[in-house]
C-alpha cells in the first residue's frame, strides 16, 4: 500500500461522513484511512464505523495534537505517504488525492499542502477572505508555488502529504502538545534543503463559522504556536 491517510477526530458528526465519502470517491485509491477519535460524544463514531477505515481509541488524557499523529503513522502501513486530514476538511475535487499526490516529481519536495476555501457554513466574513480575496490572490499566481522558507501557514495539517521515510527520520515534536508540529516538522526539513509545494488542487473546504473578531483571535492563537506548548483544549479547532 502506498498511502495512509490519517484523520484526528473528536465531535465531528457534522463533516466526517462527507469527509469519509468524498476519500472513497477519490480516483486514486491506493489508499487506507486511519481515525484517531479522542473520546466523541457525539455521533461521530457511529458514522466512521459506516465505512472502511482503521479507527483507534485515544483517551481524552493522552491526547496532545502531535502525539495523536504520531500515534496514527505508527499504525500505518503506508510504504510512501502520510496523508494528513482535520476532520471537518472536504476534498475539493474527486482528483484531489491524484494531483497532491502528483508533486513529489523530486527527491528534495518533503511535502504538499493545498489552500482552504470555507465550507458552506461558514461565516460571511470566512468566505468573504477566503473565497473572495484570497481566491483573487491565489489567481495570481501560478497552480503550484514551491516554498522554500518557514512561515505561519506552510504544510498545515489541515491538509497536508509528507513522505514517510521523512517522519521515521524526524517524528513530530511533542513538545509542541497544543499544536504547531506542522510548522516545526516542516521548518526542520526546510532547514536542510528541502522544499514544500503548495498546490491549488490540493485545495480543502475547511472552516470554523467564525466571525470577524474570532477570526483575528484564531490568527493570533495559531502565531503563537511557533512555541512549544503543553495541551489544553483549544478553543479554535484545527
Amino acid at each position: 500500500m502506498e498511502t495512509s491517510i490519517i484523520i484526528r477526530t473528536k465531535n465531528e458528526e457534522k463533516w466526517i461522513g462527507e469527509c469519509l465519502k468524498r476519500l472513497n470517491e477519490q480516483t486514486y485509491k491506493d489508499f487506507e484511512i486511519i481515525v484517531i477519535d479522542s473520546g466523541s460524544t457525539d455521533k461521530t463514531l457511529e458514522i466512521v464505523k459506516m465505512f472502511q477505515v482503521k479507527l483507534f481509541h485515544m483517551k481524552q488524557e493522552e491526547f496532545s495534537y502531535p502525539y495523536a499523529l504520531n500515534f496514527g503513522c505508527q499504525q500505518a502501513k503506508a510504504e510512501k505517504y502520510f496523508v494528513f486530514l482535520s476532520g471537518h476538511s472536504l476534498p475539493f475535487s474527486k482528483t484531489w488525492l491524484k494531483e497532491g499526490l502528483s508533486n513529489f516529481t523530486n527527491n528534495n519536495v518533503m511535502g504538499v499542502y493545498g489552500p482552504v476555501w470555507a465550507l458552506s457554513d461558514g461565516s460571511i466574513w470566512e468566505k468573504l477572505i477566503f473565497n473572495k480575496i484570497i481566491s483573487f490572490t491565489r489567481n495570481i499566481f501560478k497552480r503550484r508555488q514551491i516554498i522554500k522558507k518557514a512561515r505561519m501557514g506552510v504544510m498545515g495539517f489541515t491538509n497536508a502529504i509528507i513522505l514517510r521515510n521523512l517522519w521515521e527520520k524526524h517524528n513530530f515534536n511533542e513538545d509542541y502538545g497544543n499544536g504547531g508540529e506542522d510548522g516545526e516538522w516542516s521548518g526542520y526539513w526546510l532547514q536542510r534543503d528541502y522544499i514544500a509545494i503548495k498546490d491549488i488542487k490540493f485545495a480543502v473546504y475547511h472552516s470554523h463559522s467564525l466571525g470577524l473578531k474570532a477570526l483575528i483571535k484564531q490568527w493570533k492563537y495559531w502565531k503563537s504556536l511557533s512555541k512549544p506548548q503543553s495541551f489544553k483544549f483549544p478553543e479554535f479547532r484545527e
